[in-house]
């Protein structure tokens, strides 16, 4: 079977849902001789609260899967995708694979603007360590929308360990997004402005927003632990002057419980 059929010809969101979660399974079948000593499958459930879009004032709740695991270089993890670990040395990691790009409702945005479809992303990034410190790297391009174009991202992270069971991860990041991609989700097209009433918009590629984070995971025992993350973001630029932004900087939080196999 061919893992990647899924994302041939497809736009839809729940396509690209269900291609992405057939992926990880093939990608975790085929892990299988890799086997390492920090492999692990960690999977839980949560809840999240975010913007129902970049720049709204309005936030919803919704259900998340919590999913991190590792075989040998594959991994699969809620906020990265799944990916390969090409490079896999002490002082670097090297690597790529597939997230998803999320879209919007049209019932989420200012009336007139229409839905913006999820979107799966081809994704490569560089990390490496300096001083306890985490720093990674990340470009992602959107594979079946031609639209969509292209998000980096540069993050900062510092692992800390109160107690045996307490881990805080700070971390601060900025991301930078070209043409395609501002258009995609700031601008305003002529017939977005029509029937919205808002000025038309088409920004250039720039730096898209700044956010900070304090990720959070307390282990109850061996298996079961508690996990979330609060943070906030903050757009910049061209993203912030959109006729469509309605609050320049957002919170975001998620909490959850993961079992660890």
């Amino acid at each position: 079977m061919n893992c990647f059929t899924p994302f041939l010809g497809r736009s839809r969101g729940s396509s690209a849902r269900r291609g992405l979660a057939l992926v990880t399974l093939c990608l975790m079948a085929s892990g299988g001789a890799h086997a390492e000593q920090d492999d692990r499958i960690k999977i839980g459930a949560g809840v999240a609260v975010t913007p129902t879009y970049q720049g709204s004032s309005s936030h919803r709740l919704r259900a998340v899967p919590l999913i991190d695991i590792k075989k040998g270089r594959i991994f699969a993890r809620t906020d990265e995708g799944i990916g390969l670990n090409i490079i896999e040395t002490p002082a670097i990691t090297m690597g790529a694979g597939l997230n998803l790009m999320q879209g919007y409702r049209s019932g989420d945005v200012p009336h007139g603007i229409g839905k913006l479809s999820d979107a799966v992303g081809a994704r490569v990034f560089m990390s490496t360590n300096v001083a306890g410190a985490k720093l990674r790297l990340s470009a992602t391009q959107a594979l079946n929308e031609n639209s969509r174009g292209l998000v980096v991202v540069a993050r900062a992270s510092y692992p800390y360990a109160v107690t045996s069971q307490l881990m805080l991860v700070p971390s601060v990041a900025v991301s930078w997004a070209n043409e395609k991609y501002m258009g995609s989700y700031f601008g305003v097209d002529s017939g977005q402005s029509a029937r919205s009433g808002r000025s038309q918009y088409h920004p250039s590629a720039g730096f898209k927003d700044v956010s900070m984070r304090v990720a959070v995971n307390y282990s109850l025992n061996k298996s079961w632990s508690i996990t979330g993350a609060v943070g906030a973001s903050s757009l910049l630029d061209k993203a912030a002057d959109s006729p469509i932004v309605e609050k320049k900087t957002q919170l975001h939080a998620v909490a959850g419980v993961a079992y660890t196999f």
